[in-house]
């Protein structure tokens, strides 16, 4: 089971590569939870914050569609180095702001924004680059689950940092810390021994690319009913994290440490459903535990309703991070094994789209009614929405399943329909 779990680490390029992404992503979580204590102490207003994560994700939805046509057409790795290069320059200006006490909302607007923009790139080159370092697809899969496995590892490391430095030297070092983290994530990149880029393009068009992926991606049943629940959950439950800021003052009475302990738990509670998705060696069943997820995810935002409590909102937290972990990396991981390599780019640029690009209009929305009906019938709304998206998916399970066993063929996941288990 152990070493199920860790195999891929068994490829040299996957070790530098998790070790150096690891890093960066702890200073990524620590970085974020700064930023919204910074927010929320400079304004004291919940629309505020899910204005910020707006700003910082919308360009997720409108240019990362188009970043995985140059993915595909480009070196991963020099895309990487580009977006970390950049994504440095951004956490070193709000270091230098902070620090100074020039700091002001519109810098952070404006620093949100730039970073949206090089994230919408960088992530789904990530997640490319990382499944193409593989032999095999059992490595692949494992690969998947391990990138899980560092990013929450790293929202349980980065919080619980974040919390116990802010009140001690405040934001500012924070963000140098997450600064200095970018530049060790470029030496790994470097180190890389990778491949020449075998992928041969047919045509230089880059609209036409985008429409066959796009065609692609979303004229198939199975890869376009695990984006719309993907897309349900992203936008009505997923910006329950925008919220809780205001959450944790108003309800619980707490400040940075009790929110930084709080998404710690949600990251355990994430780590270890990373740790069970690493140690499964057989990707069908995935569709079944996605419905799961979804009820979960929509049970606990409900159950925020109950008169607040500190230990009552560490469990629920903890089964979100479950519900979250399974729902995101499981829809990763049943993409990576439908998709041919010469379209990989494209489909995990939509992918990223769904996660990270449609959340903002629901983190807008989710501070706008915050501000209106309150932070707890907010959450609920965002639980029932989920439970409808989990009903709507389990409806379509078994067609799901017939039409997804040619697709898994044609990819090379499986070696022929006999494989399929319906």
């Amino acid at each position: 089971m152990s070493s199920q779990i860790i195999k891929a680490l068994y490829n040299r390029n996957y070790r530098i590569f998790f070790a150096g992404q690891g890093l960066s992503i702890i200073g990524t979580w620590m970085q974020n939870i700064a930023l919204s204590w910074l927010i929320y102490r400079l304004t004291d207003s919940a629309f505020m914050l899910g204005l910020v994560a707006f700003i910082g994700q919308i360009p997720n939805f409108v240019l990362a569609p188009f970043a995985g046509v140059w993915i595909d057409r480009l070196g991963k790795r020099g895309v990487l180095i580009g977006t970390q290069a950049f994504s440095l320059l951004q956490a070193s200006l709000l270091t230098w702001l902070t620090l100074t006490n020039r700091i002001e909302i519109d810098h952070i607007l404006a620093l949100s924004l730039l970073l949206g923009c090089i994230n919408a790139v960088d992530v789904p080159a990530r997640n490319a680059i990382s499944v193409e370092m593989m032999d095999n697809q059992e490595e692949r899969q494992n690969a998947i689950a391990l990138n899980s496995v560092t990013y929450n590892l790293a929202r349980l490391v980065g919080p619980a940092m974040g919390g116990i430095l802010i009140p001690l030297v405040g934001e500012g070092y924070c963000f140098l810390l997450n600064a200095a983290s970018y530049f060790v994530s470029i030496l790994s990149l470097i180190a890389l021994r990778l491949k020449a880029n075998t992928v041969v393009q047919q045509h230089n068009d880059m609209l036409l690319q985008f429409k066959e992926g796009y065609a692609y991606t979303f004229k198939q049943l199975p890869l376009r009913n695990i984006l719309l629940l993907l897309g349900i959950i992203s936008v009505t439950a997923m910006p329950y994290t925008v919220l809780l800021p205001v959450f944790v003052t108003q309800n619980l009475g707490g400040n940075a440490g009790t929110l930084g302990f709080l998404l710690a738990v949600a990251g355990c509670g994430s780590f270890l459903a990373a740790l069970f998705i690493a140690s499964r060696s057989e990707f069908q069943g995935l569709e079944k535990l996605l419905v799961a997820a979804a009820v979960t995810i929509g049970i606990s935002l409900i159950s925020f309703m109950l008169p607040g409590n500190f230990w009552l909102s560490a469990i629920l937290m903890f089964l979100l991070g479950i519900g979250f972990l399974i729902q995101v990396v499981g829809s990763n991981t049943l993409l990576q094994c439908m998709v041919d390599d010469s379209m990989r780019g494209r489909v995990m640029s939509f992918y990223t789209m769904i996660v990270m690009g449609v959340g903002p209009i629901g983190s807008l929305l989710a501070g706008s009614l915050a501000s209106q009906i309150g932070v707890v019938y907010t959450l609920v709304l965002g639980g029932v929405c989920s439970l409808a998206g989990a009903w709507y998916f389990a409806r379509h399970l078994s067609v799901f399943r017939i039409q997804a066993c040619p697709i898994y063929v044609q990819s090379g996941s499986l070696a022929s329909r006999e494989e399929c288990r319906f």
